[in-house]
């Protein structure tokens, strides 16, 4: 089963988020914070981890960068309201699949979602050929 981790302060997007990923058939966790984001990647590994870049005013950076390092083979991909270059900027240094700008629909995010599980499973289908030599 595919497990995907929403982690927004908005409690209307976690709800509607975690109703899209469910009828994809998807286990869902969703969290409002970054402590309660932090605890789950340390005790669950995901597939897919999806961020707000803006948690309770905060920068979200340093939680994407610990994300990163407790769930490294997971896809990140990050949900904003913010300018997708002032993102890109702010994100450099890290590996992101890809950026939502807010709004978005319901349909954008199947895409995207489907497409860094392809991701995902084609760099750990590379990952475990490599093991096997």
């Amino acid at each position: 089963m595919i497990r995907a981790l929403v982690i927004d302060d908005d409690k209307l997007i976690r709800w509607s988020l975690q109703e899209i990923f469910s009828q994809e058939g998807f286990h869902v966790d969703a969290v409002g914070t970054v402590s309660d984001a932090l605890s789950y990647a340390e005790k669950t590994s995901y597939h897919l981890i999806f961020a707000d870049m803006e948690i309770d005013g905060a920068d979200s950076v340093d939680m994407l960068r610990k994300l990163q390092n407790l769930q490294p083979i997971a896809e990140i991909i990050i949900l904003s309201a913010q300018n997708r270059q002032h993102i890109e900027q702010k994100t450099a240094e890290l590996s992101v699949s890809t950026i939502i700008e807010k709004p978005f629909n319901s349909d954008q995010i199947r895409s995207i979602a489907k497409a860094a599980l392809d991701m995902f499973n084609k760099v750990n289908s590379r990952k475990n050929k490599t093991e096997e030599v």
